[in-house]
């Protein structure tokens, strides 16, 4: 039996998205990749989708297996304050 959890991370837009790209998602009009991570069961936003940006700081989250430390430029963010910003699965 596999237990995810939610991993939620902020910064700026750009390392936001250099740090989802690093772990298989893809952005509005990009070829979609086959190298998702296999520690990875999905992404808020949805690849193809734009990343959910207020007052310039840009709002992520993805299902995981544990727990897996955020990319550089991003930081760990408060699961609620995250759900209220961009939701949940």
């Amino acid at each position: 039996m596999n237990e995810w959890t939610m991993t939620y991370w902020q910064g700026p837009p750009e390392a936001a998205a250099d740090g989802l790209r690093l772990f298989g998602w893809t952005g509005p009009g990009e070829s979609p990749t086959d190298a998702l991570d296999p520690r990875v069961g999905g992404f808020i936003p949805p690849s193809g989708e734009p990343i959910v940006t207020v007052d310039g700081v840009a709002f992520v989250a993805l299902v995981t297996m544990g727990p897996i430390e955020p990319p550089p430029g991003l930081t760990a963010t408060d699961p609620e304050l995250s759900r209220s910003i961009i939701g949940s699965f």
